[in-house]
């Protein structure tokens, strides 16, 4: 194997892939990538199992051939060269791959690629939808993933695929994140396709999609999920476990609206919970004809009391929310103003954002008690 290749594309590629590879892994070679040289194309793969990565990009090829080799090792050592450095990177009989690029001379311990994983075959496209799309939706969601990895099936947002609309949803049993489009979406014609997609995939399919206006082609089998553009592809296993009934969670009798301006609402609230108990970070919200009161008490630290302007007329109403919940939802909803639905202090609040957007996002968070 013996190749040249710029730096910058180089770099691009190992960048892609180093989300996946494991910090501490007692498998020695799933800490490699597997590089592989054919044509005029290097391929780079890396994979935890869990979650696999191929991308690639094109070089001029001396050799072609197949090896493995450290991933954050050489990732690290390619990055601390100059922007328009061009690197030649030979494959020696020692099975060691030596670096040259302007004075450098390194040697790289491979691995041949022998005990590296078989990556599945990708399964037939079901859906192709906009990558920014996808990944607007996985920014609105994610943060709602349960941090319990004992709650095997929540650890993932949830994507539906119906004729005429796309769903994605995820919850730790406290909150409930949803964000929904109507639109027709290709390969959707008579059936709901449902996927339940690791956080680990849903981080690496937002940097996959990264800035570019780009399509997402989808696929599944028994086992994996499959996501590619243009030459990068990701492979998934297939989470097990039951995702909840979602839709009976939003709240259908919140009578009571509140539309508050969002910087003001996240800055009251940032205030407050300074003062929340550290381990609930819970402050109490009471509404009232057009203004609303944040407040928060500790023993150990003192207390804190925010006023915001609204747009709300009624009686008193006093709820418990988590702060870091609300704050979640306020810096990704996108919107000057969001809105407040609740019916008492025992239920569910739903928040949306007010005006017009590309989807219908909503937020349900469940009331502490104070």
């Amino acid at each position: 194997m013996k190749f040249t290749v710029t730096r910058n594309s180089l770099l691009n590629e190992l960048n892609l892939v180093q989300g996946v590879i494991e910090k501490k892994n007692t498998v020695p070679i799933l800490a490699n990538i597997l590089m592989e040289v054919s044509g005029d194309r290097l391929d780079i793969t890396a994979t935890d199992i869990d979650v696999t990565i191929r991308c690639g990009c094109p070089v001029a090829v001396a050799e072609e051939g197949t090896t493995t080799i450290a991933a954050r090792r050489f990732f690290d050592f390619v990055r601390l060269l100059d922007d328009d450095a061009e690197i030649e990177l030979t494959l020696l009989d020692n099975n060691w791959v030596e670096l040259r690029s302007g004075k450098s001379r390194t040697k790289f311990v491979a691995i041949p690629k022998d005990d590296f994983p078989v990556i599945p075959d990708a399964a037939p496209t079901t859906a192709v939808l906009p990558g920014n799309l996808l990944q607007s939706m996985i920014q609105r969601t994610m943060f709602a993933i349960t941090q319990e990895e004992s709650r095997y099936s929540l650890n993932g947002s949830l994507l539906v695929l119906q004729p005429g609309a796309v769903h994605m949803v995820a919850t730790d049993g406290h909150r409930l994140a949803l964000v929904s489009k109507e639109m027709q979406v290709a390969g959707i014609t008579d059936k709901e396709v449902r996927a339940l997609i690791p956080r680990k995939a849903l981080v690496e399919l937002v940097k996959m999609v990264g800035d570019d206006d780009v399509m997402v082609e989808f696929g599944t089998d028994e086992n994996h999920l499959f996501f590619s553009t243009g030459s990068k592809r990701m492979v998934a296993r297939v989470m097990a476990g039951q995702f909840p009934n979602y839709e009976m969670v939003i709240p259908k009798e919140n009578d009571k609206l509140v539309v508050v301006g969002t910087k003001a609402f996240g800055d009251g609230i940032r205030r407050a919970a300074i003062m929340s108990d550290e381990k609930l970070k819970a402050i109490k919200l009471s509404f009232q004809t057009g203004e609303l009161e944040l407040s928060s008490n500790s023993a150990d630290s003192g207390e804190a009391r925010e006023i915001v302007p609204i747009e709300f007329e009624g009686e008193k109403i006093e709820i418990g929310f988590n702060s870091t919940y609300l704050l979640d939802f306020v810096s990704a909803c996108g919107t000057e103003s969001v809105s407040i639905a609740i019916k008492n202090s025992d239920t569910q609040g739903l928040l949306r954002p007010v005006g017009e957007g590309v989807v219908d996002y909503r937020y349900v968070i469940m009331p502490m008690k104070l």
